[in-house]
Parts: structure tokens; C-alpha cells; sequence
């Protein structure tokens, strides 16, 4: 499906379009990956049990110490005046957010990002399953340790909620839980934090509107994830028969969703194919529609609006300065887009200003 409308309306019909089978095509896991691969009832249950990572509450509690992680970081390069943004800014940032969520150290922080690099790598095959295997394990054993020393954070509250309110789902699927919220809420918004940054360094003159008008920061963020959708589709798969733009489809057929294709939709979207920084309305689908709709949504975003604003503040007119390096066509399964190296520079001025 690439249309917007039949994307929004599949994506929003769990009843018919069921996330049973799975995101990844083909499968990775003998387990499936909560909440992402569950229909209702259970699907809300997981949602509840994340639901202290994920509300637009905590995204708005995050915010002093999003804020400042951003200026940490832009300490570490704004005297040299250069920077690689994607590994100094875009990976780091969402990282360093998520495994404070978890109540974790800079050591979880790495084997994190590890697997998770060495799963983008290998998504398309074999090895990935092997590495979904290995790092169920690593999440098995944290929350052995959690049951026998009880910590103040939240994987020790996971395990305690998973028991106390009945759901009662095996380590191994907690596990894979923990792989995909992980996984998926520090790589997906780099994606979409690095796409931002690379339009602001190929655009100076964006750069200058944006910090004469601030207020459009988040409606240029909403455009470049729409016209740079970091997570390209989904799949669904068919309870029943239905028809589809005089297309019959059977139950049990798996379709994809194709978001990044709706979000180009020329129906919806006037000049669809440039980017629009004052676009409104921008209802794009880049977090998906639905009981779906990435439950990360309100932190990415201020994940996102952080980094540009901190950027724009000290580090004004930076631009690329070598070669851009975009994420391999099947990296992900062949799902992702994203910059997995910036190379950007400034002036002169700029650098003996931070001084």
C-alpha cells in the first residue's frame, strides 16, 4: 500500500490488519516483539507496562536533562570548529536518553549500542536472528539480577509490574521488549535527528530563517521527517478477506505499509516532493497511525527539537565539509533512512565566539 489514505486507514484498522506476524520480513525472533507485534487485549497491557518511558509526561520531565546532554556534547566539538554530527550528536544523544530512562551506566550504554550496530548489520539474514538470540539472553540475565537485587529503576519496575498486574509474559518476550524499545528509541530518532541536520547543513539560509523565527523549528522538523521518513514501512497481516481499490486480498496475506511513499502522497501533500518548512496542516505518518503510532513519539521530538535548537544557537552556519555518508539500502531489513556521517565545519568567528 503506498497511497496515504489506504496506509492511514490499514494502519489504523488493527482488526483487520493485524500486527501478529510480525515487523520484520522475514522473522528474526522465535518470540514476538512486544508492543509492536500485538493486537488488543494485549497489546495494551504492554503499552501500560512502558508506559512511564513513554508518556508525553516523562518526555516533558526528560527535558532539563535532554537539553543539557545536547549542550554536553556541543562542548565536546564547538572550539574545535568541526564536527562529525552523526556520532557526536545525532547516535549519542538518544542513547545517552533512553539508558537514563533505564537507569543504566555508560558500560550498558556501549554493549547497547553494539548489538544494536551489529543487528542493523545483519538484519537481512541469518546472523540476525543470532544476534536477537544473544542479546535476549543479555536482557535475561538483568532481569535475574533485578529480581535478586531490587533496584530503584525502571527495569527493576518492569519486571515487578509484569507480575503484579497479571500480564505474565515470559522473560523471553520481556526480553525482546526491552530489544525493540532499546533498539528502536535511540537508532530511530538519530535517523530522523540526522536527516534534520544534514537539510539545516545543505541549507544555510534555513539555518538564518530559523534563528530569526524559532517558532518554526518544530513545523521544519515535522517537514524533514515527512519528506525524509526515517522508517520506510510495516507490515500487516490480513484476518479476513477484504477489498482493497478493486484488489482482492485474502486473509492470512501480509501487505506493507508503505509511510515513507504516503508521506509523498500528492493527494495529500502540495508539493510533495520539496520540503516545505512552514508546512501546515503536516499530518505525515512518520510515527505511523493507529494503536501503533510509535509510543516514543513526544521524546524523539524533543530529542530532535533539542539538537536543532542547541546547534542553531552556537554553532550557526555550519555546513557539510566532506563526504556524507546515507545508510545502506538494506541496512535495517531495507526499512531505514537515515546519515550515518556528517562531516560539517564553520567559521572562524563562530569557534573564538565559544571560546
Amino acid at each position: 500500500m503506498s497511497r496515504y489514505t489506504d496506509v492511514k486507514a490499514a494502519a489504523s484498522d488493527h482488526t483487520t490488519y493485524s500486527s501478529r506476524g510480525g515487523v520484520y520480513v522475514p522473522a528474526v525472533s522465535d518470540h514476538r516483539f512486544p508492543p509492536i507485534d500485538y493486537d488488543p487485549p494485549e497489546h495494551a497491557a504492554f503499552r501500560a507496562l512502558i508506559a512511564p518511558l513513554t508518556s508525553g509526561a516523562a518526555a516533558k520531565a526528560m527535558e532539563p536533562h535532554v537539553r543539557a546532554t545536547v549542550d554536553r556534547l556541543v562542548d565536546g566539538f564547538v572550539e574545535r570548529g568541526s564536527a562529525e554530527l552523526v556520532e557526536e550528536l545525532a547516535i549519542p544523544l538518544p542513547l545517552d536518553v533512553i539508558t537514563r530512562l533505564y537507569g543504566l551506566g555508560p558500560e550498558q550504554t556501549e554493549e547497547i549500542r553494539a548489538y544494536s550496530l551489529e543487528f542493523l548489520a545483519h538484519a537481512s539474514g541469518p546472523r540476525g536472528r543470532e544476534v536477537i538470540d544473544r542479546v535476549r539472553e543479555y536482557w535475561m540475565a538483568m532481569f535475574a539480577d533485578r529480581r535478586a537485587h531490587p533496584r530503584d529503576d525502571f527495569v527493576t519496575g518492569l519486571v515487578r509490574a509484569n507480575e503484579a498486574d497479571g500480564l505474565g509474559a515470559d522473560d523471553a518476550t520481556l526480553a525482546n521488549m526491552m530489544f525493540i524499545l532499546t533498539y528502536a528509541g535511540h537508532d530511530s530518532t538519530a535517523l530522523g535527528l540526522s536527516n534534520t541536520l544534514l537539510y539545516l547543513a545543505e541549507h544555510p539560509e534555513v539555518q538564518e530563517r530559523l534563528r530569526a523565527e524559532p517558532a518554526l523549528v518544530t513545523s521544519t522538523i515535522d517537514e524533514v521527517l515527512r519528506y525524509e521518513t526515517p522508517l520506510h514501512w510495516f507490515p500487516r497481516q490480513l484476518t479476513a478477506d477484504t477489498c482493497l481499490a478493486g484488489q482482492e486480498l485474502r486473509a492470512g496475506e501480509r501487505v506493507l505499509l508503505l509511510f515513507a511513499s504516503a508521506n509523498r502522497d500528492p493527494e495529500v501533500f502540495d508539493r510533495p516532493d520539496d520540503i516545505v518548512i512552514d508546512r501546515r496542516p503536516n499530518r505525515h505518518l512518520a510515527f505511523g497511525a493507529g494503536i501503533h503510532t510509535c509510543p516514543g513519539m513526544a521524546l524523539a521530538k524533543l530529542e530532535i527539537r533539542a539538537a536543532v535548537e542547541g546547534l542553531l544557537a552556537r554553532v550557526p552556519g555550519f555546513r557539510v565539509a566532506g563526504e556524507v555518508e546515507r545508510t545502506d539500502p538494506l541496512e535495517g531489513g531495507g526499512r531505514h533512512l537515515g546519515v550515518r556521517r556528517l562531516p560539517v565545519t564553520w567559521s572562524d568567528d563562530v569557534t573564538r565566539r565559544n571560546a
